[in-house]
């Protein structure tokens, strides 16, 4: 695969390495160009689009299905029972890797302490390969109580290092050293060509592959240093663990401050200089702190979630309002003193991330709006719907090179009166269109998760959201009811370039009726389909919104026509825009004019199966100088 051009991508490069923790490849460790390859699916290197409260056309189709295999190995196999100094012991043992020219001593150790060898009086394993199979059916064990970390429940690890809970430590770290130990043997070179890896690493039960990325980031971030005391008899020992990349995620939290403009940035660095050691290690605030700080994050949806706890908690001024963040609720936020912040999977944030001044990194947006409907430390759970698109097939995404060629189907002739060139335009630009205000209405029946005893009535509450807007002195809401896609438009190249008549649009102003347009979902819907009637309340990862209901037909072929939005200009003009997106429950792509031309922003939305393009400038040149000053 071609390397990125550095002005021609659609995906937001991560602005520090940490921020890397949430993809892996565990072929290629180094490696995320290949979207389908990486562990997580969708691929989270490809999650951000360059513009801020977008994803990437890369991203919004791999939603359509998952090209790793499911594979299961059945088996009953169990390990010995060893004790937590033992399991310490051998992990420290195995930082420096595995004595590969000493059979013996591999055999020893692990069918000595941690498994059974079946065949030890007639055929003793003492080659990896069968070592390696061994392995794969003890932690394959169905019955023996592992943890599956491909569960997003089980996805913060420091839960299960700092647990107050025993067993469920030492299961972690039982269950640990032997995914090391595999870890070690599939990448022994001794035992596997490249070629071989990969493909032995592709094949593996999807429980297993978590297993080996926990091995793998363990490995990369964490040393276990082991002290004995002389004066004591018996001996005793004690492990400790040695956080060989904290600076770095010291230096990764430091620069995620100053993009969002955190407001107590100074105090918060000062905590991180660790100079008073009256106060305890800052890993040791939180089970989130301590994941962050090691760098033992597994690729997913939690290094955002991870990343904000570890601020707030090494924030003097936040309270407990601040600490029910979690990403099992990945539709939130938060108001903190004079600015909102927003995941980056909430729809507040995606359509806040076109205002001036608002930046977009590691999965969050900000600094946003503040709300007066809110108190000046909150956390925040914003009801929306599935958006009303219909989402494609995966046979949408096979066909999408040929269903939107720019010359459109194959021919003998092409002739030129089947195209035409089309540009937006850039000289009558309006400028009537205000953000008022950022508004919420709480639910008068929250749901059950947000109804807590006494002890936590800071719990947060579900709110709709909404944004008002002043159009030409009279004011137009905004609810921001769906939880639509914005997809970055991938930058063309030496545009403008001309449309093939077959791709249908209409091209409308953002202030000239745009908000009388009503239901464009309905245009391009299977007339079967009907609109869901109840609003849920927010879900997480582990029980995601279904899409709007759809018929077999593919989305391809009910996408009839796409609306063009005409919003450049101010930023509160594309916020407009979005906004009415997410009024109406529709997604689409959005196209920076500078770097992606109209017709091929188009096209982009055909291939998308979305039916709506916002054009924009990012915003007016000088705007947020302008708003300062």
């Amino acid at each position: 695969m071609e390397s990125e051009h550095a002005s021609r991508r659609d995906r937001a490069l991560p602005q520090h390495e940490a921020f890397n923790l949430a993809s892996l490849n565990l072929a290629e460790a180094d490696s995320t160009d290949f979207v389908w390859e990486t562990l997580e699916q969708p691929s989270m290197a490809y999650f951000s689009g360059k513009i801020a409260g977008t994803c990437t056309l890369e991203y919004y189709v791999s939603q359509a299905g998952n090209t790793r295999p499911i594979i299961n190995y059945p088996s009953d196999a169990e390990p010995k029972k060893v004790t937590m100094l033992t399991i310490l012991d051998r992990l420290r043992r195995l930082e420096t890797g595995l004595d590969a020219e000493n059979p013996n001593d591999l055999y020893g150790h692990l069918y000595h302490f941690f498994i059974e060898d079946p065949e030890h009086e007639s055929y003793p394993h003492y080659g990896i390969d069968t070592q390696i199979a061994d392995l794969l059916k003890v932690l394959g064990s169905a019955s023996y109580g592992w943890i599956d970390f491909s569960d997003p429940r089980h996805q913060v690890l420091g839960k299960f290092v700092n647990s107050k809970d025993n067993s469920i430590r030492h299961r972690f770290f039982h269950q640990l050293v032997l995914s090391v130990e595999l870890y070690l043997r599939i990448h022994s070179p001794t035992i596997y060509s490249q070629a071989d890896r990969n493909k032995v690493l592709t094949q593996l039960p999807l429980k297993i592959a978590w297993d080996l990325a926990v091995a793998q980031r363990w490995l990369e971030n964490v040393l276990i240093l082991k002290t004995t005391s002389e004066e004591s008899s018996p001996k005793k020992s004690t492990f400790t663990f040695d956080l060989r990349t904290k600076n770095r995620q010291k230096d990764a939290l430091q620069d995620f401050m100053d993009v969002m403009k955190w407001p107590n940035k100074l105090e918060v660095e000062r905590v991180l200089l660790e100079n008073d050691h009256r106060v305890k290690p800052i890993e040791d605030r939180s089970s989130d702190a301590w994941s962050w700080f090691s760098g033992v994050i597994l690729p997913g949806p939690t290094l955002p979630w991870l990343l904000i706890n570890s601020l707030i908690d090494c924030d003097p001024r936040s309270s407990y309002n601040l600490n029910f963040l979690t990403h099992m609720t990945p539709s939130s936020g938060f108001q903190y003193l004079s600015n909102t912040y927003w995941s980056s999977r909430c729809i507040v944030g995606k359509v806040l991330g076109a205002a001036r001044g608002v930046n977009e990194t590691a999965g969050w947006i900000g600094p946003c709006l503040y709300s007066t409907d809110l108190n000046r430390v909150e956390c925040v759970r914003v009801r929306q719907l599935p958006a009303l698109d219909s989402r494609p097939l995966p046979e949408d995404v096979a066909s999408m090179n040929v269903r939107t060629s720019p010359l459109g189907p194959l021919d003998d002739a092409y002739p030129v009166n089947d195209y035409e060139l089309i540009t937006p335009d850039m000289d009558d630009i309006t400028d009537v269109i205000r953000i008022q205000k950022l508004g919420f209405l709480p639910l008068k029946e929250q749901p059950a998760a947000s109804k807590g005893s006494h002890s936590d009535k800071n719990r947060p509450l579900v709110w709709d959201a909404a944004i008002i807007f002043a159009c030409e002195g009279e004011t137009c809401p905004m609810r921001l009811r769906y939880d639509v896609s914005f997809i970055t438009a991938f930058p063309c190249h030496e545009g403008p370039h001309v449309l093939f008549y077959d791709y249908a649009y209409r091209a409308i102003k953002v202030d000239q009726g745009l908000h009388n347009i009503h239901n464009w979902a309905d245009r391009n819907r299977p007339r079967s389909e009907s609109l869901p009637t109840a609003i849920p309340a927010p879900s997480g990862p582990s029980q995601p919104h279904p899409h709007a209901p759809q018929d077999a037909c593919s989305a391809a072929s009910i996408l009839d026509e796409v609306l063009v939005i005409e919003s450049l200009g101010v930023s509160d003009n594309e916020v407009f825009a979005r906004a009415w997106c997410a009024h109406w429950g529709v997604s689409a792509i959005v196209a920076n004019v500078k770097e992606t031309c109209m017709a091929c922003a188009v096209r982009e939305a055909y291939a998308a199966c979305v039916s709506v393009v916002i054009l924009t400038e990012c915003g007016k040149f000088g705007e947020v100088e302008e708003a300062l000053g």
